[in-house]
Formats: C-alpha cells, structure tokens, sequence
C-alpha cells in the first residue's frame, strides 16, 4: 500500500474530510554543516545536502470524538513519552526510516541490497538459513 492510499484508509477510518491540498508548506530535511572550514573567514560553512523542499499542506475537518480518540491513541502508545524524552528517540527512528526508503527509491543498488537483507533475515526467522 502506497503512501497516499495509507492517507486514504486513515481519513476514512477516522471521519476525516479533506477540503483543501492545494497549499503548500516547506518540508524540514536534516542538513549536514560544517563550520570553520575557512581559514580566512569562520563565519563560512560549507552545506554537504541543503535542499528546500514543499509538500502538501492538508486542510481537514476532524469531528471532536475522532481528535480525541487519536490523542488517546497516542498517549497510550507513547506513554507520555514525551515527558520523559523518549519521544525524540521515536522521531528519529521514524526520520531515519523515511530517509532510508528515500535512498532506496533513488538508488536501485540501495534497493537491491536491501531487498536481498531482507530476505536474509527473514531466512533466519524462519530457520532456513
């Protein structure tokens, strides 16, 4: 199941009714600086990946019920996690999977060998390796 068909089912599981896709919000991607590298002037810093990106921004209806159900949801999963600063560590796993999906679609090698470890692991699940 695609991205958008995965959006699709939540909004319908949830009641929740798209008005608008058409705005466009900036997308926050992770840049790697490094600073001083200039001898002549510190205040120079070289970017390796800096990209400014959009995405849809969503315009929605939610019924009360439905937010409060997702926020219950939530905070029993995480356990107010967020208190406690565990929550971070969640983001990151989670930013770290969408940017690892992104270089497999970019790249068909990343997407090759990602392929053949996971048939390797689920080898050794099963017993068969």
């Amino acid at each position: 199941m695609n991205s958008k068909d995965t959006l699709k089912k939540f909004c319908y599981t949830h009641r929740i009714n798209v008005l608008d896709t058409t705005k466009r919000a900036h997308k926050h991607t992770l840049v790697n600086v490094k600073y001083f590298q200039f001898e002549d002037d510190y205040n120079k810093f070289v970017s390796d990946h800096f990209t400014l990106e959009t995405e849809s921004l969503y315009t929605i209806e939610i019924a009360e019920s439905e937010l409060e159900r997702i926020a219950d949801f939530e905070n029993q999963v995480f356990n107010n996690m967020k208190q406690t600063g565990h929550y971070r560590l969640f983001e990151t796993l989670m930013e770290q999977k969408e940017r690892e999906k992104y270089l497999r679609e970019k790249y068909s090698a990343v997407k090759k060998a990602y392929e053949q470890y996971s048939m390797m692991l689920k080898l050794a699940e099963s017993g068969d390796l």
